[in-house]
């Protein structure tokens, strides 16, 4: 049913887009009356031409792919029954005089915005010391100084390279120099030197996006033989956390933006765009999983872009510190301490409860194994969920006062200072 509500979806945004012409119709034709310079005129259409024409620009990429798709999971009953609905509620619109030429004209000015943003999709190619191509990725143009072109991507696409190569649509490729990486977040910042006048992108706000949002992603997946793949999605979510690097514990440092755009492997580093054009995200990784589908997330731009900021000025990013604990929320995970034969105070149902700290981490030297924190920094910690979203205003360099309960009293321990991964 996922492509299904696709579909509507794609129909239904037509009708939110403001008009300001209004035209009556009859039966099988509309008339628009227009006054330029002081002359009307009235231009009178088959309403089957009109259809044609919003189905020309609109569907022509999607339309076909989306409805074969649909027709496999569905009978051709079922499926012309939903068709049915959906066309007869586009009618409808187009009879009251809510969708208008000048509606769709709209419409096909924000779709042109979004593929044009598109060509600024690179491909990534990561050589090891033999100069053969040990993996390959996406990347976004999002700068350029003179004819020094800026490409964000993962920091894994680029991981264990000695060299580096940015792929083209039509098969061509040049050097590239990497300045920069961030392993925590996993962004990585190349260079390249082209005369060429190539495609530069914005970063959107990240911050402002609301769930069910259309966004579509663009990337190279499985590899450059399907360079600059456009699929279509939805936000499914904000916010989102998870074990990203697999230690057993889940990460705070990005609140990844979850959506149902598809990707795979090779889409990494590429771009997830608003119908605007803007960059909102970059794609990082998806749950593969036979019980799960359409799952993926993309870092927020607006981490992604201080990140690039500080790669480019120091070489290296100074956004997410890591406190470098392993802990068991006391809140979310109350059997654990009865399994273990531990007690906590009876009064005590919330904080972190330390069952290991990181040599040279951001806590190493002030916290001790079986301590309780409860605060970190101007955050009461209440859950791991809470805390994140509060700790996310805190970077490297900043100087923080935690508290902790230790040998039955607590106590507050001053002037850490956050530092990165180790």
């Amino acid at each position: 049913m996922k492509k299904v509500y696709a579909l509507i979806i794609t129909l239904l945004f037509l009708f939110t887009v403001g008009c300001s012409i209004d035209f009556t119709t009859t039966k099988g034709t509309y008339t628009q009356t227009t006054t330029v310079t002081g002359t009307q005129t009235t231009t009178e259409m088959n309403m089957d031409d009109v259809i044609s024409a919003v189905y020309a620009k609109i569907y022509a990429e999607l339309y076909d792919d989306i409805r074969e798709e649909i027709i496999a999971d569905l009978s051709e009953e079922e499926f012309a029954a939903i068709y049915d609905d959906v066309m007869t509620d586009l009618y409808a619109k187009i009879d009251s005089g809510e969708l208008t030429l000048e509606a769709v004209s709209a419409v096909n000015q924000i779709l042109d915005v979004a593929l044009n943003a598109a060509n600024s999709v690179v491909g990534v190619a990561n050589l090891n010391a033999s100069n053969t191509i040990q993996s390959v990725g996406s990347g976004v143009i999002y700068k350029q100084t003179g004819s020094t072109y800026y490409v964000v991507t993962n920091e894994h696409v680029v991981e264990d390279g000695t060299s580096f190569e940015i792929y083209f649509e039509d098969g061509s490729s040049i050097d590239a120099t990497l300045i920069g990486k961030d392993a925590l977040v996993d962004v990585a910042v190349l260079t390249f030197v082209s005369s060429e006048t190539l495609t530069v992108v914005n970063f959107g706000d990240s911050e402002a996006l609301t769930q069910g949002q259309l966004v579509l992603a663009v990337g190279n997946p499985n590899g450059f033989d399907y360079f600059g793949s456009i699929t279509m999605g939805i936000v499914s979510g904000l916010d989102r956390y998870f074990d990203i690097d697999n230690d057993d514990v889940t990460d705070m440092f990005v609140n990844y933006i979850q959506h149902d755009a598809a990707i795979n492997s090779g889409n990494s580093g590429g771009a997830l765009f608003n119908l605007n054009g803007e960059v909102i995200g970059l794609n990082v990784i998806k749950i593969a999983s036979t019980e799960i589908e359409g799952m993926g997330f993309a870092i927020p731009s607006e981490l992604v872009e201080r990140i690039c900021a500080d790669i480019e000025e120091f070489g290296v990013s100074k956004q997410v510190p890591v406190l470098g604990i392993t802990f068991v929320d006391i809140m979310n995970n109350p059997t654990y301490f009865t399994t273990n034969n531990i007690t906590l105070p009876p009064s005590m149902t919330s904080g972190f409860y330390v069952i290991g700290v990181q040599t040279n981490a951001s806590f190493d030297g002030y916290v001790q194994i079986g301590d309780i924190v409860t605060q970190i920094g101007d955050v009461t910690i209440v859950n791991s969920l809470d805390f994140k979203a509060g700790f996310s205003q805190y970077r490297v360099g900043d100087i923080i006062d935690i508290i902790v309960y230790r040998n039955g009293s607590y106590m507050t321990i001053e002037d850490i200072e956050l530092k990165p991964r180790p």
